[in-house]
């Protein structure tokens, strides 16, 4: 197919206006600020002391947990009654039974804080449910 260009002509003034509005906006850029609440707060959990209850939650299954923040480099996480998914994947080896349907988490990298432990986990069981 051969194409032959007829004529070129320049946008009118009208339409070049209109994009450039559109391009640069109305006014100066506002930088807007996050908000900074910390994750285990926007996912409903509570805070009770050094302990936080509530739930991990992914696309495929929710969990009941519970960490203990014995310091701030020294964070337990806890999972209630692991689902068979969570038991056949590669990283049932890091539950460690203890008691009740509790199992403690171990992590080969301490979490920095509370939320980071949380997204580790959450992340360990969507694996557990894509594999």
């Amino acid at each position: 197919m051969r194409i032959k260009l007829i004529t070129s002509r320049p946008a009118p003034a009208s339409v070049r206006d209109l994009l450039s509005r559109m391009v640069r906006g109305r006014g100066p850029t506002e930088p807007v600020q996050r908000r900074e609440i910390p994750y285990w707060q926007e996912r409903g959990w509570n805070q009770s002391g050094n302990t936080y209850n509530g739930t991990y939650q992914t696309r495929y299954a929710a969990f009941w947990g519970e960490i203990i923040e014995h310091s701030a480099t020294d964070i337990d996480f806890f999972l209630y009654q692991p689902s068979d998914e969570i038991r056949r994947c590669g990283h049932w080896a890091c539950f460690q039974h203890r008691g009740s349907d509790w199992y403690l988490v171990h992590m080969g990298r301490r979490p920095k804080d509370v939320s980071s432990g949380m997204l580790a986990i959450e992340r360990l069981i969507t694996e557990a449910y894509e594999s």
